[in-house]
């Protein structure tokens, strides 16, 4: 997927139905095309929520497993991802997300978000993260490994 360009947005089921002659049958209410940010807009953006969530005690511990791993997932492959158009590196986009208050803070090494200990808190994380483990077709990346690598990341790129 190509950051900034519009594509149209299809599924192998509305193929199906076009294939076998039933479109006429359903209502399609599909947008007709969608246009994709960068994935480091992405991963920018899970860190702030990473950050604003973690330190609310009644934000359940699921809500942070996919950011955790989307995140992580997204830190391990920036370097192959296309150059981001306009900035002169994802401090610039950083730096001008948080000028436009799409940011709380600048994603840090030190949040208590991303620094796995043995508390409660995190126990329960943990716990969660395990529970939605049959959700998942493929390979999980351990809580502590996500968490790593997103600092790294972090360490790497915005410091």
């Amino acid at each position: 997927m190509t950051p900034y360009v519009l594509r149209d947005i299809t599924s192998w089921v509305h193929q199906k139905i076009d294939a076998t002659g039933l479109s006429a049958e359903f209502n399609d209410n599909r947008a007709p095309g969608v246009r994709c940010v960068h994935p480091l807009v992405t991963l920018l953006e899970k860190l702030d929520a990473l950050h604003r969530r973690f330190p609310n005690e009644r934000a359940a511990p699921q809500t942070f497993v996919r950011h955790d791993e989307d995140a992580a997932r997204l830190a391990l492959r920036a370097h192959a991802l296309s150059p981001l158009q306009g900035y002169a590196d994802v401090r610039a986009l950083a730096g001008e997300m948080l000028g436009q208050r799409q940011l709380l803070t600048m994603p840090s090494v030190d949040d208590v978000a991303l620094l796995p200990r043995d508390d409660e808190r995190w126990r329960t994380i943990r716990s969660a993260h395990a529970a939605i483990a049959p959700m998942f077709w493929g390979q999980r990346l351990p809580l502590e490994e996500a968490c790593a690598s997103i600092r790294g990341w972090i360490a790497a790129a915005l410091t």
